[in-house]
């Protein structure tokens, strides 16, 4: 399978995730993204594979209008679940930077969803031929960013309170990495 048909099949399954898992108070707008992440899987089936990492301008406008969307409103996913769609085409996997928390707690939360998020992408569950692992891993990538994009909101207000200025950022020791609730006592 090509780069280009394996990103019309995580389009057509991300598609199916965000009908099952996305939340707005519009279900005509819901149906418009679903039937926008259909729309943009039947043109990269119907796209001629181009110069690896680029995608033909109509490719890149429907890519474009998911993001927009995304940003524009609060489904309960990340547009991240659009990059990761086409990520075999493009070559670029969305990043999620270490957010720089000065308390411990969020420092911790930041740790364990970066540690989520390595865990999907270092399995092939992606590139799975089982369609239920690979919508099982656009799902978990996509919650996962969303409570990245969260989390970075409350570092950020936690960050600028007065009591933390001045303060650098929370580094855990290996000990500390652990969960709570998984450390022996």
């Amino acid at each position: 399978m090509n780069a280009y048909a394996t990103a019309a099949r995580r389009l057509r399954l991300a598609a199916n995730v965000f009908e099952a898992r996305a939340h707005h108070r519009s279900p005509a707008l819901l149906d418009i993204v679903t039937r926008g992440f259909r729309s943009a899987a039947g043109a990269f089936e119907d796209t001629a594979p181009a110069e690896p990492g680029e995608l033909p301008e109509e490719l890149a406008d429907a890519v474009a209008a998911l993001a927009m969307v995304f940003r524009a409103h609060d489904f309960h996913l990340s547009a991240a679940l659009v990059a990761y769609a086409v990520e075999p085409v493009t070559g670029v996997t969305p990043p999620m930077k270490v957010l720089g928390a000065v308390s411990e707690k969020l420092a911790r939360d930041d740790f364990d969803l970066q540690k989520r998020r390595n865990t999907v992408l270092h399995h092939p569950h992606l590139e799975s031929a089982d369609d239920e692992v690979t919508s099982w891993a656009l799902r978990a990538l996509a919650t996962v960013h969303y409570k990245h994009e969260r989390l970075a909101a409350e570092v950020a207000a936690d960050n600028a309170r007065l009591c933390h200025e001045g303060r650098t950022a929370f580094h855990l020791l290996p000990a500390q990495r652990q969960h709570t609730g998984r450390r022996s006592a």
